[in-house]
């Protein structure tokens, strides 16, 4: 009985060394991914407990801030030239950021093939965000059906366009455009904002013979 019991008392001490022997492997830190970088500035992608970002890393006087680009929803975020560039107008430095994501649906009935292009303007000295702008423009070729029981078919071609089209013109002034207006907008240093000069224009209007 004795040799039982210290048999037993072998086996449990064994068990327990062999556990706590055991170390759990720590996950790896997730590395941030650049997308670019620009004088004092990088665009990153950052993992978080609440998921991803894209963010800037401003360096400045021993210090670092972080201005929040965009929140991914996407976990595959691929975006395609990814560029900031900088400009001066009105006397003020601002970094113009801008990236495409491609569209691509192919189903059997439907065909889609574009880009999401995105614009931003940065004043980094004050931390503010001066311009978010999305456009989104795709070519789609669907199969549309007659009739309920789909029996008779065709084909249907169309491009898609969503939003404004974005320009930043030489001077540091801007064009939001659309099928059918465009407005111009230029910085005023007294209010530090973007403002409409003038009234829309028309524009892509045919004239009728």
């Amino acid at each position: 009985m004795k040799k039982l019991f210290l048999l037993l008392i072998l086996l449990v001490s064994t068990i327990g060394f062999a556990q706590k022997g055991k170390t759990k492997a720590k996950p790896a830190a997730s590395k941030n991914v650049v997308l670019t970088t620009v004088d004092n500035i990088s665009a990153e992608i950052i993992s978080e407990k609440a998921g991803k970002r894209v963010v800037l890393f401003v360096k400045k006087e021993g210090k670092v801030d972080t201005l929040e680009v965009k929140k991914l929803d996407k976990v595959d975020f691929k975006p395609t030239n990814f560029t900031i560039k900088s400009f001066t107008t009105q006397g003020k430095k601002f970094y113009h950021v801008n990236w495409k994501e491609e569209i691509k649906v192919d189903t059997k009935l439907k065909k889609e093939n574009g880009f999401v292009a995105e614009d931003q303007i940065w004043d980094t000295e004050t931390k503010t965000l001066l311009l978010g702008n999305m456009h989104k423009s795709s070519h789609i070729k669907e199969t549309v059906f007659l009739d309920k029981n789909k029996t008779a078919s065709h084909d249907v071609e169309k491009n898609r366009s969503e939003g404004f089209e974005f320009t930043l013109n030489p001077d540091g002034s801007f064009v939001l455009k659309t099928k059918t207006q465009n407005s111009t907008y230029v910085y005023n240093a007294a209010s530090s904002k973007y403002e409409m000069k003038g009234a829309p224009k028309a524009s892509g209007t045919k004239k009728k013979k």
